[in-house]
């Protein structure tokens, strides 16, 4: 089966199906559950491959800003000087 047109569906859709702030963690849970009403028939690796994808896309459109970054504001401990 050609999981292209899938994956550009959800992209395509993604804006309507993922609130603003969402995490990765809950994008992938909501194309996943989106995939599961939109398309029983496709199997877990189908699902994973397509999730996979679609999360991939939006990670390069910046679409989940920062947030695995860490806290800019916080001290860094690991920067010592050595006097």
């Amino acid at each position: 089966m050609n999981l292209a047109p899938l994956i550009a569906d959800l992209i395509d859709r993604s804006e309507d199906l993922i609130p603003a702030d969402t995490d990765r963690i809950a994008a992938r849970t909501l194309l996943l559950e989106e995939l599961l009403l939109e398309y029983p028939d496709l199997d877990a690796h189908q699902r994973s491959q397509i999730v996979l994808s679609v999360v991939a896309q939006l990670i390069a459109d910046d679409r989940f800003g920062w947030e695995f970054c860490g806290d800019i504001s916080a001290d860094d401990t690991a920067l010592v000087d050595a006097d």
